[in-house]
């Protein structure tokens, strides 16, 4: 059976990953980020979700994406994509402030089947301030400049955002062309 595997790292939403996963017919599998099964056939992804923690602290969760990364479809979901940026070369810094609620995402390129401008749900305290080489912005937000990027040569995507909550107005959309594109 086809899995999508959600890596959890500890976020309040990842079971709210796992429905709207489920809402579109595929079967998925969350495990702890300590405690990650060993890759077969039968994963076609993997959803990296929130966290409450900082990539910027000492005790921060981490994993070791060498299996993973640039092998698979591999999304970041806020903590997930400052993972992404963070431990791969590039910057996350403290906001100014709490980034908390509704955001206007605007597309900075082409996606597929999305408005150029579209509400989404900002839930984080750091922020996303230099992006590693390779890896392109493709889509802001008046306050977060990184709030989606894509790497270059691989199926790599880091969102900002959290588009599995309902006050993401694409959200579902965009978790379906990860997932099922």
């Amino acid at each position: 059976m086809e899995k999508i595997l959600i890596i959890d790292f500890g976020s309040q939403y990842t079971q709210l990953i796992a429905r709207r996963i489920r809402e579109m017919q595929v079967y998925c599998e969350i495990h702890p980020f300590n405690n990650v099964p060993a890759l077969d056939s039968s994963v076609k992804g993997v959803v990296l979700s929130g966290s409450p923690r900082s990539v910027r602290d000492a005790e921060a969760p981490r994993i070791d994406l060498d299996a993973i990364k640039g092998k698979l479809p591999l999304l970041g979901v806020c903590y997930g994509a400052q993972y992404l940026a963070h431990f791969y070369g590039g910057k996350v810094e403290a906001s100014p402030s709490r980034e908390y609620g509704r955001a206007r995402m605007i597309v900075k390129c082409a996606m597929t089947s999305l408005s150029a401008e579209s509400q989404v749900w900002m839930s984080h305290g750091d922020t996303i301030t230099n992006i590693p080489e390779g890896y392109n912005i493709i889509a802001s937000t008046e306050d977060v400049p990184v709030a989606a990027y894509r790497i270059a040569q691989e199926q790599t995507w880091g969102i900002q955002f959290h588009p599995e909550v309902y006050h993401s107005e694409e959200g579902f959309k965009m978790l379906e062309n990860f997932v099922v594109g």
